[in-house]
């Protein structure tokens, strides 16, 4: 598993210790399907907080899900959820837990509010309970002025919304969120972004499923990248999208002759990943783990200008792209 400084924490073997610090703990988790195995030796740890669950198809996510909801017994390791086990603690698990599916699973014959506070009382809610209930989750969802309408008549938006209102109807402290952006336009997007902000902000789980690798890096702060059925990467997203700020994006701008010495002088001391001429100027990507004074000094010598000199931060997709390739 590639390891970033100060971001991934592995996965205590002491019970009381792994509970503490995360909300859902997999230890060495093994899953096989016949010959295939799905889950290998899978060892991950979930705290509060949004986190995103990313892996191309296959990978593993879904069967990981079914893990800690019980409905799989693993062939090695275990899954426990705020101290409970997946296996021997399946129901007092699933009280804990809303899904909002990828899927349309709605009954579109039913209302907003008729479904909504039937999805509470199969959550052991009672009826008395469930109905204004439905109504509190359906105006914070913003679907106030459409609760008594057939389902049947809402946008994929809207669908997006009841979904995401009865995951949540019996106020469970973990959430699973399978594509919550799926299909939307892109105010409906933010809108449901900031939504499960709001959410997170009340001290809840929240496990967020989603290839708009946009939205992940936006609303997570922690990742966990599945492929072949391992945890390939996982740890706080500044951390991997800066990979330890040894890369660095710098500017410089000056005549063609004196930015062309500059960059060889730069490239028999460091090494320069890329540079990119335009306009007069190079954008310059370099690996440098020690100060910048000598960068500057080659510069005032060239007769160049720095411009800017930042860390180079990667994108979500970068990283993505780069764990994933690693294991194939």
């Amino acid at each position: 598993m590639k390891e970033v400084t100060g971001a991934a924490t592995p996965v205590s073997t002491n019970q009381s210790t792994a509970v503490g610090e995360g909300n859902i703990v997999s230890e060495d988790l093994v899953v096989r399907y016949g010959r295939v195995t799905a889950l290998d030796h899978f060892s991950v740890e979930v705290p509060k907080g949004i986190v995103g669950l990313l892996g191309p198809n296959g990978s593993g996510k879904s069967t990981f899900i079914k893990a800690v909801l019980g409905l799989l017994k693993p062939q090695q390791g275990k899954v426990t959820v705020a101290g409970f086990d997946s296996i021997q603690d399946r129901l007092s698990i699933r009280d804990r837990i809303g899904y909002m599916p990828e899927h349309d699973c709605l009954i579109e014959s039913m209302t907003g509010v008729e479904l909504v506070s039937y999805m509470g009382r199969i959550a052991g809610m009672s009826k008395s309970d469930s109905i204004p209930r439905s109504h509190e989750v359906l105006d914070f969802v913003g679907l106030t002025e459409q609760r008594y309408r057939p389902i049947s008549t809402y946008s994929t938006g809207m669908k997006q919304r009841i979904k995401l209102a009865q995951a949540i109807v019996h106020d469970p402290s973990i959430i699973f969120l399978d594509e919550p952006t799926s299909g939307m336009d892109p105010q409906g997007r933010e809108e449901m972004l900031e939504l499960i902000g709001r959410i997170a902000a009340s001290d809840k789980s929240i496990l967020l499923s989603s290839h708009i690798l946009h939205d992940v890096e936006k609303v997570c702060k922690k990742v966990i990248i599945i492929s072949n059925g391992k945890a390939v990467t996982q740890g706080d997203i500044d951390a991997l999208l800066t990979q330890g700020n040894e890369r660095k994006r710098m500017v410089v701008r000056g005549q063609p002759e004196a930015l062309r010495l500059f960059i060889m002088q730069l490239s028999k001391e460091l090494e320069v990943v890329s540079a990119s001429e335009e306009f007069k100027q190079f954008t310059v990507v370099i690996v440098n783990r020690e100060g910048s004074a000598r960068i500057f000094e080659m510069a005032q010598s060239s007769g160049v200008q720095i411009r800017s000199y930042l860390p180079e931060r990667f994108t979500l997709e970068d990283v993505f792209i780069d764990a994933v390739k690693e294991v194939r």
